[in-house]
């Protein structure tokens, strides 16, 4: 069977247009965001080792990498998350840097999954770690700066909490051994309860099953109770899990406090397996029924690599997500018809040099402006107002001889006459009055 060579690898995508310019303002205000409250960028490489994820990334990653051998046999894949790389950047590099360690990172990811709406192969993050602070504080950080570039976009969205160490401290009192947790959490996630109950059943008996199950369904109020409980019956230790929930209510109160909006899911424990402790999502109101995004704790996956063991927090937002939210009103996010894409029309002899020094005296007053020679000015005023330009400014031999531009707005249909020596003036006035 032959492949359509035009078209892109199914799941991947061409993004062209308005789409990619809704991606480049999604990039810059997240970079804008992040840098403005304390993180630096990083930037890792596409491809990792296949030991890198193979660890701790969960089942349902490992299932979908790509997954391929270089030409001197080594075992490589295209990276299906970021977090893991930034630790073992830390690990090579900055582990002499004062703590705590704030970076910051977009990026394009890679999976092996059936694409559907919402859901591709390639996809872009836009991530925040926080590295060396083990005070609900990093924890914070991260969300909340990921909440201010989502007020900034003005997409609405609610925090679901959850604390996947809760579930581990019962866990490791029922003697499950970790391995088998992830197995178990992984089935909590993905709501496959009838073959969760019966694994429970089956290997650890009655009582864990009913402990998961009183966990599952409780309220954020009910978590200390069933601790306090469960520690007189079994004569375990739950401090792990009394303190967990401490963190859990702290950082939802904090949030709450912010104005924003927690909801405490107990079955919330996603898909990677390196999750120790507090995890969240964002969830928007309208647009997408999947999160948007999430992140939580995942204290000593520096230990995975090394002897070293490092707090750490982090969470990464879907943009392709952010991008379907936003469509349909990208006109307003873009500004579309602001007045800030500009075309410089030349046509006859008229020298190229005189339309760019125009541009350079223009273009700090645009989001983008751009000169074009032509012979044809109408043809080209069509396919400029087809392509969502908002102003053409021409110059042709009339305007050349008498020194002035012609303005035509392609929104309103109107056209003005402006001297050339007063085009800077002319469009400060401009500006202000149609904004």
């Amino acid at each position: 069977m032959s492949l359509d060579i035009l078209n892109p690898p199914r799941g991947m995508r061409d993004i062209t247009g308005e789409e990619a310019r809704l991606y480049f303002h999604l990039f810059t205000v997240f970079s804008e965001t992040a840098l403005k409250n304390g993180f630096d960028p990083i930037i890792t490489p596409t491809v990792e080792y296949y030991k890198l994820f193979e660890a701790k990334s969960g089942e349902e990653i490992k299932r979908s990498m790509y997954v391929f051998e270089d030409k001197g046999g080594r075992l490589l894949a295209l990276r299906p998350e970021v977090t893991a790389s930034v630790i073992r950047v830390y690990l090579r590099e900055m582990r002499g840097r004062p703590k705590p360690i704030k970076l910051y990172y977009i990026s394009q990811c890679f999976r092996y999954e059936e694409p559907q709406k919402a859901r591709y192969r390639e996809f872009w993050q836009g991530g925040l770690e926080v590295i060396g602070d083990e005070s609900v504080n990093g924890d914070v950080s991260a969300a909340y700066t990921a909440s201010v570039f989502l007020d900034n976009l003005g997409v609405e969205h609610t925090y679901m909490v959850g604390n996947v160490a809760i579930y581990r401290a019962f866990m490791n009192m029922l003697k499950i051994p970790p391995e088998e947790q992830d197995h178990l959490l992984h089935l909590i996630d993905k709501e496959m309860d009838e073959q969760l109950m019966k694994e429970l059943q089956d290997k650890y008996g009655e009582e864990a099953k009913e402990i998961i199950l009183k966990l599952m369904r409780s309220r954020l109020e009910e978590v200390v109770s069933l601790v306090e409980e469960f520690k007189q019956e079994l004569g375990g230790d739950l401090d792990k899990a009394v303190n967990e929930t401490r963190r859990l209510e702290d950082f939802s109160k904090t949030l709450t406090d912010l104005g924003y909006r927690v909801e405490f899911n107990p079955r919330l424990v996603r898909g990677l397996a390196y999750y120790t402790g507090l995890i969240w999502e964002y969830k928007v109101a309208r647009g997408l029924e999947v999160s948007i995004g999430g992140g939580g704790r995942y204290d000593g996956l520096t230990s995975v690599y090394s002897r070293i063991h490092e707090y750490s927090t982090g969470l990464a937002l879907g943009l392709d997500r952010i991008a379907l939210v936003l469509w349909d009103k990208r006109d307003i996010v873009l500004a579309k018809r602001g007045y800030t894409g500009v075309i410089l029309v030349l046509s006859g002899n008229i020298p190229l040099s005189l339309g760019y020094a125009l541009a350079r005296r223009l273009r700090s007053r645009f989001t983008s402006i751009s000169v074009l020679q032509t012979k044809n000015i109408e043809k080209a005023l069509r396919q400029a107002d087809r392509s969502g330009v908002d102003i053409a400014v021409i110059i042709g031999e009339r305007e050349f001889k008498e020194g002035v531009v012609s303005v035509r707005d392609l929104v309103k249909k109107v056209q003005e006459t402006v001297p050339l020596s007063d085009v800077e003036d002319y469009f400060d006035r401009y500006l202000s009055q149609n904004r």
